[in-house]
């Protein structure tokens, strides 16, 4: 009979395709994860990864247990919680996974004011991608997520509709296009553009938003981050096209300007992502505020000492 925690190392080697990887993400040495892969196979009896040239695929054994494994841990999280908490405190452990521009812009703000309302909750913010996010949210280790755009359909995954974020074009200080109140997609053409890598989900957004232009500006420099990008920007090698809610308006203020651009879309979406189960009382407020923060995205989100004013928070990556 397996264990559930070795279900856990099923699932993050499932997810990432990878021993290497299963196991930096359950604290484990690799050869431990593929000793209780190992394990587990024998217990089921059937082989559960494919290996082949040192990738791994899973068998059709295997995908049935993932998706059952999800169901199996979810179920234990919920009796834990049930049993841990206590309805006459108001306390708990709430995890939350984002990208890091999310957990900038979005929730660091929210968990200022979450914690001084709930001071005996705990929360725990773990940066990742935005698939990451939602394997995070179905294989249980996190109780939400948010992300920008929609996340890959999952018939276990719910993904609810916050807010839409605008898209802002990101200059360096005394730009030409900082004297107008907002910037037309064909303005750019003028200038050299600075992108993230292809894949990332602000690229694939930039890319859409640009195809109102007549002519595509020349693509200068490409960046792994927003950071790096805000840095090219600033030093400037270009302009780009961000969500406004990617540029943590702390750290950029004084290294570019921000100016909105003028589109005919809807902005990109940012969605709550859940497991669609009842969430604890302390899970729901924390859901509550951050649709409060997110009701009127076109204001800047406030900033924070993160050092000086986290509170209970503890942000794992």
């Amino acid at each position: 009979m397996f264990q559930l925690w070795q279900l856990k190392i099923f699932l993050a080697a499932a997810e990432t395709l990878s021993f290497t990887r299963a196991a930096k993400q359950v604290h484990l040495s690799q050869p431990s994860v593929t000793e209780q892969v190992r394990a587990l196979e024998q217990s089921v009896g059937q082989p559960l990864f494919i290996r082949k040239n040192n990738r791994l695929m899973l068998t059709a054994a295997g995908e049935r247990l993932a998706g059952r494994a999800r169901e199996l841990l979810a179920m234990a999280d919920d009796t834990f919680r049930v049993v841990r908490d206590n309805p006459d405190e108001k306390g708990g452990t709430i995890r939350v996974a984002a990208p890091q521009t999310l957990c900038t812009c979005l929730l660091i703000p929210v968990l200022t004011r979450f914690v001084e309302l709930h001071p005996r909750t705990r929360v725990e913010i773990r940066e990742r991608n935005s698939s990451e996010t939602a394997q995070a949210v179905l294989g249980g280790t996190a109780d939400l997520g948010l992300v920008h755009g929609w996340p890959a359909n999952d018939a276990n995954l719910q993904a609810d509709l916050v807010a839409r974020d605008m898209p802002v074009v990101v200059m360096p200080p005394g730009h030409p296009l900082s004297r107008a109140a907002d910037v037309k997609p064909d303005a750019l053409a003028a200038f050299p553009l600075i992108v993230t890598m292809e894949g990332c989900r602000y690229r694939e957004y930039l890319d859409a938003l640009l195809q109102e232009a007549p002519v595509r500006p020349c693509i200068r420099g490409v960046a792994d981050s927003v950071q790096a990008l805000v840095q090219m920007v600033s030093a400037g090698l270009g302009v780009s096209i961000l969500p406004r809610m990617a540029v943590d308006t702390a750290e950029t203020a004084l290294r570019v300007e921000l100016r909105a651009l003028s589109t005919i879309g809807e902005g990109l979406p940012i969605c709550l992502l859940t497991v669609g189960r009842e969430p604890t009382r302390h899970v729901a407020a924390f859901i509550e505020m951050i649709r409060l923060a997110v009701a009127r995205s076109d204001e800047p989100m406030s900033t924070v000492d993160v050092k000086n004013r986290a509170g209970r928070v503890a942000v794992t990556k």
